[in-house]
């Protein structure tokens, strides 16, 4: 999909949004490894290409990641409905990819976390990524925001 719509010619355009998305999946899986709220678990063949959830993650950063955001970004639209519309059409495609992962128990949930707590965080992270490209310190802004409601919420432990 990336390979045909995306929109390869202004790559650089997007890649400090690339890297500030790659960063926050980086951070997840960081601070905190011991108390994951979702989690891959690779499924039958997959244990052979993607062992376990850090790889899976780290491939989905650098793999799918980079395709995503040409799409998202590059075709992103002009209106305030129809960048809505846009942003709601990515959060449920990835929360049918979720949804499907669920449901054949190659994703776990853990500690609270929930489909319905995946779905607010598409949302809210497909409308920190044109943010970002618009305006960084604004992203990081709400995202450290949006971090902090999270734990407060799911109350991690601090990693040590």
């Amino acid at each position: 999909m990336g390979l045909v719509f995306g929109v390869w010619k202004h790559w650089n355009e997007y890649y400090p949004t690339l890297l500030f998305w790659i960063i926050g999946n980086l951070l997840y899986n960081t601070l905190l490894y011991h108390y994951r709220v979702w989690e891959f678990v690779p499924v039958g063949i997959d244990h052979f290409f993607l062992p376990t959830h850090t790889v899976v993650s780290v491939a989905i950063s650098f793999i799918i990641y980079p395709f995503v955001i040409r799409v998202f970004l590059g075709r992103f639209p002009k209106t305030l409905f129809k960048k809505a519309c846009w942003i709601m059409v990515w959060a449920l495609i990835f929360q049918i990819v979720e949804t499907i992962a669920y449901i054949k128990h190659s994703m776990a949930h853990h500690y609270g976390w929930s489909l319905g707590w995946s779905f607010i965080f598409n949302i809210v992270t497909f409308t920190l990524l044109p943010i970002h490209k618009w305006k960084p310190w604004v992203a990081w802004l709400l995202s450290s925001l949006f971090i902090i409601f999270l734990w407060l919420i799911f109350l991690p432990p601090i990693p040590k």
